[in-house]
């Protein structure tokens, strides 16, 4: 029982109104310290503002100038480009010229070579008909020293 009324009287004077109201000078030091805060965050936010300012005209400087850097480089590339379509047409040149040194008269050595050839087939056809004429000659020959030798 003596912890229930021990409990009741401290719920009691925890449960009493609080008699801290607030006084005039209190406020007015509240609000002074209210305005002071706030000027410090107007002051705050505006060199924010104007930092973003500067960092948005280096973005923008900067995007011009890489802008500027490639378009130098595609300049450059492109210049690379028309170089090197100049020299390959000067190597198309070239090589039209070799395979024309070389083309034509290896045309002429092939043709030159089809057609003896053709000749070389011709003659040994002719040659080997005439061997054949000349070996049926002989055995004649032969056939007709052999009844001179055994008629006489």
């Amino acid at each position: 029982m003596k912890y229930l009324l021990l409990f009741s009287i401290l719920f009691c004077v925890i449960a009493m109104p609080a008699l801290g109201a607030l006084s005039d000078d209190d406020l007015n030091q509240i609000r002074l310290i209210v305005a002071d805060s706030e000027k410090r965050l107007t002051a705050t936010l505006n060199t924010l503002k104007t930092e973003a300012a500067i960092r948005d005209t280096e973005i923008k400087n900067l995007n011009e100038a890489m802008n500027k850097g490639f378009d130098n480089v595609q300049k450059g590339f492109d210049n690379v480009q028309n170089n090197f379509d100049n020299v390959q047409k000067g190597f198309d040149r070239q090589n039209n010229i070799i395979i024309a040194c070389i083309g034509i008269p290896m045309a002429f050595l092939a043709i030159g070579a089809t057609i003896s050839g053709i000749l070389a087939h011709k003659r040994g056809t002719r040659d080997r008909s005439l061997e054949n004429e000349i070996m049926t000659l002989k055995q004649e020959m032969e056939i007709l020293k052999q009844r001179q030798v055994i008629t006489p």
